[in-house]
């Protein structure tokens, strides 16, 4: 579901990106609208893959690893 979102949130951000130009050229201030959406579409896009990403992590886990401070991780855990 987050996969669509992000992909449906970047073409628009994209769209609306390359509406600003025209705008901004044709109706000078005008041109902000398209611009602020762009920004907004943008930060759905970042929104989505955060929660994509956190859903895959809490759905499938990062094996355990271990460093050079703590050493191999417990087979237990």
């Amino acid at each position: 579901m987050f996969k669509i979102l992000r992909i449906v949130f970047c073409l628009l951000a994209a769209a609306c990106a390359a509406v600003t130009i025209f705008i901004f050229i044709y109706f000078q201030i005008w041109g902000l609208i398209p611009l602020v959406a762009a920004c907004i579409f943008a930060v759905l896009m970042f929104i989505c893959k955060n929660m994509q990403e956190r859903e895959e992590t809490k759905n499938n886990p990062p094996p355990a690893q271990g460093d050079f401070i703590t050493g191999k991780p417990d087979k237990d855990v």
